[in-house]
């Protein structure tokens, strides 16, 4: 494999022909053993017939739009961009219906997700289940969905 210190300030123009023949074979062997232990765990996932249906036979249409680039309607994606953003102020302001979110929160402050989810009497004083590396109870993405994972099986354990 060949392999240099920087890119950018490698002499490209003057490496030898045997060390660029070399760094081009390894490319090729290790290329050839990631293909075959890909492959394998194609077979062992039962989804090779799914690759050669669907995925081969798709590679050189996004290989096309990768050479001939993507027509993007300019007007309807920002047209679709303000109507998310609409969605998610509605969204937002919803969460100030609910009992212990007091309208001077935050909703973007993990200050106050703390409070709100964990720590404020009268809002949801759930369990944290996770920390950060701090010891503070996490309001990370995967912490937010792991609690909405709980949240919805403990509703649909009930008759609600």
């Amino acid at each position: 494999m060949l392999t240099i210190e920087n890119p950018r300030t490698f002499d490209w123009a003057g490496i030898s022909l045997a060390d660029c023949c070399e760094g081009n074979a390894f490319d090729v062997h290790f290329t050839l053993k990631l293909f075959d232990m890909l492959e394998e765990k194609l077979e062992e996932l039962g989804m090779r017939d799914m690759f050669e249906k669907v995925i081969s036979r798709s590679l050189p249409i996004f290989a096309q739009i990768e050479y001939d680039g993507l027509d993007v309607d300019t007007d309807a994606l920002s047209l679709l961009g303000d109507q998310l953003r609409l969605k998610n102020i509605e969204q937002e302001d919803s969460l100030y219906s609910c009992p212990g979110v007091l309208s001077t929160d935050n909703m973007s402050s993990n200050h106050h997700l703390i409070e709100i989810l964990y720590t404020r009497e009268g809002a949801l004083e759930l369990y944290p289940p996770d920390k950060t590396t701090k010891g503070s109870p996490s309001v990370s993405a995967p912490t937010l969905k792991l609690l909405l994972e709980h949240i919805n099986k403990e509703l649909s354990t009930r008759d609600v």
